[in-house]
């Protein structure tokens, strides 16, 4: 049980590690978002090496030349931030982890350090499978936690459905469906005792 911590008199009942395709999820994702915003951030880039570069004035030669410095340093930063993604992909697989108590719902989550999120079986007011155009490509499946009464906090990417407003996700989830019935199961003997 790497990373949780048991209550007084709480039960394990699952402890689940994301599937492998966790990892082409969370590349794919964050690759098809980043290299359209470098390709906007490259416009810069590419303007200010070729002042740098002492590039003929653009009137005089046409546009070609600063097509050239916009499309070779679009494909280095590409490159580089390919790289990057991947090896952070696999540090965030290393830190992903999902349990179910009987008394909460459990996951560790992060890229280089962690976070342990804990809601209370009580707290909980829908579970949803989440299947998304990117997760059916990866084929993957996640679970939407989400709290009675929560006000939604900002986890961006790539939490819920990327960047923005949402609750926590668990990605990757072997078995959503099950899980998911598991959980619920668990939520409805909680109340029914709760109101004995």
């Amino acid at each position: 049980m790497s990373g949780l911590r048991l209550l007084e008199g709480e039960n394990l009942i699952l402890d689940v590690a994301p599937a492998p395709n966790f990892k082409r999820y969370v590349a794919v994702r964050v690759i098809v978002a980043g290299l359209f915003i470098l390709a906007m951030f490259n416009v810069m880039v590419a303007m200010v090496l070729y002042v740098a570069i002492s590039g003929p004035p653009i009137s005089t030669v046409g546009i070609g030349p600063l097509l050239t410095v916009y499309a070779l340093s679009y494909f280095v930063l590409a490159a580089v931030f390919v790289i990057l993604t991947l090896v952070l992909t696999n540090l965030m697989y290393e830190k992903y982890h999902y349990w179910v108590t009987d008394q909460r719902v459990v996951w560790k989550h992060g890229v280089i350090g962690y976070s342990i999120t804990s809601v209370p079986l009580e707290r909980i007011s829908d579970i949803t499978v989440s299947r998304t155009f990117w997760e059916r490509i990866c084929g993957v499946s996640g679970l939407v936690i989400k709290e009675i009464g929560a006000v939604p906090k900002y986890y961006g990417y790539p939490y819920g459905y990327g960047f923005g407003w949402g609750f926590p996700t668990m990605i990757a989830v072997p078995n959503p469906e099950e899980m998911q019935k598991q959980i619920l199961e668990l939520i409805s003997k909680k109340g029914v005792g709760s109101k004995l």
